[in-house]
């Protein structure tokens, strides 16, 4: 279960460099600022529920592909709730199932992508 607690860690301080370039865009782009917020909100949970998969499937000896199965659902009940798409209509359902493969798979990346020991990207300016 470490690896599972160093992951949650490191997600989270992924989280902090999106908000390190929140203020630039917002700079750039004024009125984008709730659009960040919503898009860091909605990246978070999605971030979550596939921590919260993988720590599922340690218990339940899940492979990738269950992994995924499992995911998806509620990563699809994530972008379903999030403001950038309520209220509007699925007019394709399996390109819809397919991008929510596609997110929480590529989720899952990311943050498999960060180093394990939890090493933290310092501000070297400071």
């Amino acid at each position: 279960m470490k690896f599972l607690s160093k992951l949650a860690q490191i997600f989270a301080k992924g989280l902090q460099i999106v908000g390190l370039f929140g203020p630039s865009i917002q700079t750039l782009i004024p009125q984008s600022g709730g659009v960040i917020q919503t898009v860091s909100a909605d990246l978070a949970q999605i971030g979550n529920v596939i921590v919260d998969v993988e720590q599922m499937s340690v218990a339940l000896q899940l492979k990738g592909p269950d992994k995924l199965k499992a995911a998806a659902p509620l990563v699809a009940d994530v972008i379903l709730r999030s403001t950038l798409v309520a209220n509007h209509k699925i007019d394709n359902q399996d390109l819809f199932n397919q991008g929510v493969n596609s997110v929480a798979s590529g989720m899952a990346d990311i943050l498999n992508s960060f180093h394990s020991d939890g090493t933290q990207v310092t501000d070297k300016k400071a």
